[in-house]
């Protein structure tokens, strides 16, 4: 992602470096749906229709992560860029793509009894399945989406997948 910090820089934006690990109450985004297009434009197969799912966390930054100040002469810029749901956002030019790639799962055959404790340890859950099912049909009747959808509740799901990693800190 340092092409991002590049193009930032390139075009005159003010960022700073934390001095410190630290824990920040941010604004986070979730890719929750996006279209890709068919056809090539100047060498990127663009995302479109990107919808996002926002919710405030505790997250964990690093030494050495930046903060970029949106008061300042290139905010619009910013805002064009950084929200992923802007046309021209970085997420739709595929400058975040790896986040798309789910690199962990499971194994049916390992992950069946393990789903049936969590179920049985979470029972808000647990109801949530039930409700789904009750709801869906299509997932009702597929077995390997309902362990699917379990997975991705529980502590095994890749934190990463689907994770824009542009945070938004709201004053």
């Amino acid at each position: 992602w340092w092409n991002v910090v590049e193009l930032l820089k390139l075009n005159g934006i003010e960022m700073h470096q934390l001095e410190k690990d630290s824990i920040i109450s941010v604004e986070s985004y979730n890719i929750e749906d996006y279209n890709t297009r068919k056809q090539p434009y100047e060498g990127h197969y663009q995302h479109y229709n990107t919808k996002v799912i926002s919710q405030i966390r505790d997250i964990q930054f690093s030494k050495g992560d930046y903060l970029v100040y949106t008061k300042q002469d290139g905010m619009r810029y910013l805002l064009e860029t950084l929200e992923p749901q802007a046309p021209d956002s970085f997420f739709n030019w595929n400058f975040f793509d790896t986040i798309l790639q789910q690199k962990e799962g499971f194994s049916p055959y390992v992950w069946e009894d393990m789903a049936k404790e969590f179920l049985k340890d979470h029972p808000d859950i647990q109801n949530s399945f039930n409700e789904k099912k009750l709801t869906d049909s299509a997932f009702a009747n597929n077995w390997y989406a309902q362990l699917d959808w379990i997975h991705k509740q529980s502590d095994h799901y890749e934190k990463a997948h689907m994770q824009y990693p542009v945070f938004r800190i709201n004053y």
